[in-house]
């Protein structure tokens, strides 16, 4: 029987870290979480699963709502048809004993958690327990995932004609810990290889181009010699799976978000019980030729006096002319417009978040509530200009699709072809501190340093252009403002009381429109938000020993003058002076997957003469 308090997730594992095409373990068992156009039509419908709408949002996403997902179910619904669950596949569908040692392929594919099933070993008629999933899988460089054709592979290049599925996998004495040290072999023929030659062997096997849940094209088993990538992976990698995110901050109520009640009305109506009801009666004294302008003009009066007792605090009128538009138009929705969800991201958004987060006075909105004030700090002051602390904060997150590896190529969290009007996502409220930076202290340190700090990254800048990443180009300010945020969480870890996960960045750099900025914040799903650590920290002269204890602290690593003067990569080879003893943080909390990171940009470099744009503020 399945544990199913393990199978219990939180909304924003089901988005991110386990979403659609994340591999996920449950209770000794793999799966993965299959798209959109897969999930059951009474989440996708079911208007208690959308989240608060951000219009500005919905439209750059080209959706109409954001689901929710139902959180992992509760021991209720162990027998029930899986209506409220979000579907996942059995995947590797290779599993091994760790009694007899066989492996076997297991076509049980599983739509739903809490009718999972686990499976017994056909060889030794073993406990379930004993199976687990076989840890490498296939994993081609479009980006797609499938299980290893174990006996293709095993038996090709060896002359036998045998294509038994029946293997055994053991451990070999005397060989190590290494892939070597494991072997397979056939059970009918007895043909050996070891990992390690399955994994030289994998270019054989060609890619089905589709996810494991997915009925696509045969597999080819022709050899593949100009494969530029050995596919052979773990299937508890993590780069096999980077969500992609876009976010917006909930600033309804300000002068930003004038559309705010726009479609309040409509959201109500659309799919109401009540236009469903006075609809059908409608139809019923049509197809009777009973229906007058008269009786439509008092079901109309009786329909609107209905739902306006039903309707909400925050909708105070409907209109006949509201009403009508749904009882008689067969499509009251506008087409979906086409939008390219790989080219999305939010930085359009932020244009206007960072107008209201740099606004002056004290802003109080329904899910923002901000008040900025000046530094006076004589040694801050040159560098930084303002302070915004913000004591209420709401944030809608959506799931647009992932990739894998290094990889460019994006998957759609919805395979069909057929648009939806929904992506999934979830919101979280929080607090945190706005800091804007001095635009002409950083306009005169760029001056200054341009050849300097152009030697700095200009390795970043031509591997993100070669790698074609989903990360923003690297100029000297976005790497600038990037590591002060990640070296000011790091130190606000220390003295917050919050931990290094639960803090996350937003970042406003845009040359176009002379932002400089970012936002350090939490956030939960939780409506309290949070306790008021960060709020409590932008006080000016708490927050001023911060910063200048993180400088302080920034000019020296454990890791140097290996760090400083030759650089940590990191991801992809992003980065310059950036390792885990100074400026790494939690993947969770930062927005760029610890990549474009240079501490020497912040305190400068002797070595390559370059002056630092903080230099000198401790002194």
């Amino acid at each position: 029987m399945t544990d199913f308090s393990a199978l219990k997730m939180r909304k924003s594992q089901m988005i991110a870290g386990f979403g659609v095409g994340a591999i996920v373990e449950i209770d000794n068992q793999s799966l993965i979480a299959k798209d959109i156009s897969t999930w059951s039509s009474f989440i996708t419908r079911d208007k208690k699963f959308r989240v608060d709408s951000i219009p500005r949002l919905e439209k750059l996403l080209g959706i109409r709502y954001i689901i929710s997902p139902p959180n992992a179910p509760s021991k209720s619904w162990e027998n029930s048809t899986s209506k409220l669950s979000i579907p996942y596949h059995r995947f590797p569908k290779w599993l091994e004993c760790r009694k007899c040692n066989s492996l076997r392929k297991y076509t049980i594919g599983v739509m739903y958690v809490q009718n999972f099933r686990t499976v017994s070993c056909h060889g030794c008629q073993g406990d379930s327990s004993n199976l687990t999933p076989v840890r490498f899988i296939f994993a081609p460089e479009d980006g797609s995932l499938d299980d290893i054709s174990w006996s293709y592979i095993l038996h090709a290049g060896t002359g036998s004609e045998c294509r038994s599925e029946k293997l055994v996998k053991r451990s070999i004495q005397g060989k190590g810990g290494g892939l070597s040290a494991l072997e397979v072999s056939c059970t009918k023929c007895s043909v050996k290889k070891n990992m390690a030659q399955i994994k030289n062997d994998l270019y054989m096997q060609t890619s089905r181009g589709v996810m494991p849940w997915q009925q696509g094209a045969a597999q080819s088993n022709n050899a593949n010699p100009n494969s530029k990538h050995n596919s052979f992976q773990q299937r508890g990698a993590t780069s096999l799976y980077q969500p992609q995110i876009v976010s917006a901050l909930d600033l309804i109520g300000s002068n930003y978000e004038q559309e705010q009640n726009l479609n309040k009305v409509d959201e109500y109506l659309d799919g109401n019980h009540l236009i469903i009801r006075y609809k059908g009666k409608l139809e019923g004294l049509q197809e009777n030729d009973l229906l007058t302008d008269k009786l439509i003009g008092e079901q109309c009066l009786k329909c609107q006096e209905d739902l306006i007792a039903d309707a909400p605090e925050d909708i105070n009128e409907i209109s006949i002319e509201d009403i009508k538009k749904y009882l008689f138009e067969e499509n009251v929705e506008e087409e979906l417009p086409d939008v390219n969800l790989a080219e999305v991201n939010d930085e359009s958004l932020k244009v206007g978040e960072f107008k209201l987060l740099n606004e002056n006075g004290h802003n109080i909105f329904k899910n923002y509530d901000g008040e900025k004030y000046a530094i006076s700090d004589s040694a801050i002051n040159p560098f930084l200009e303002s302070v915004t602390r913000i004591k209420k904060l709401r944030e809608v997150r959506v799931l647009k699709g992932y990739t894998r590896h290094f990889y460019p190529k994006f998957h759609s969290v919805n395979a069909s072809e057929k648009r939806l009007p929904f992506l999934p996502g979830y919101e979280v409220f929080g607090e945190g501190l706005f800091l804007q930076f001095n635009m002409s202290a950083i306009k005169t340190w760029e001056k200054l340093n341009g050849d300097e700090i152009k030697s700095r990254i200009i390795d970043m800048q031509m591997r993100q252009e070669k790698d074609a990443t989903s990360l923003p180009f690297p100029t000297p300010r976005f790497v600038l403002v990037h590591t002060f945020s990640h070296l000011l969480i790091k130190q606000l870890c220390f003295e917050s009381g919050y931990s290094a996960a639960s803090i996350k960045e937003r970042l406003y750099v845009n040359e176009a429109e002379n932002m400089c900025g970012v936002l350090i914040y939490t956030a939960d799903a939780d409506s309290e938000g949070s306790l008021g650590g960060l709020v409590r920290m932008s006080d000016e002269k708490r927050l001023s020993h911060s910063i200048k204890s993180m400088l302080e602290s920034a000019s020296w690593c454990s890791s140097d003058p290996t760090c400083i003067e030759i650089g940590s990569p990191g991801t992809r080879g992003l980065n310059k002076a950036a390792c885990h003893a100074c400026s790494l943080i939690s993947e969770t909390s930062c927005a760029y997957m610890n990549a474009l990171l240079d501490r020497g940009i912040l305190i400068g470099s002797k070595k390559e003469g370059l002056k630092g744009f903080f230099d000198g503020i401790n002194k």
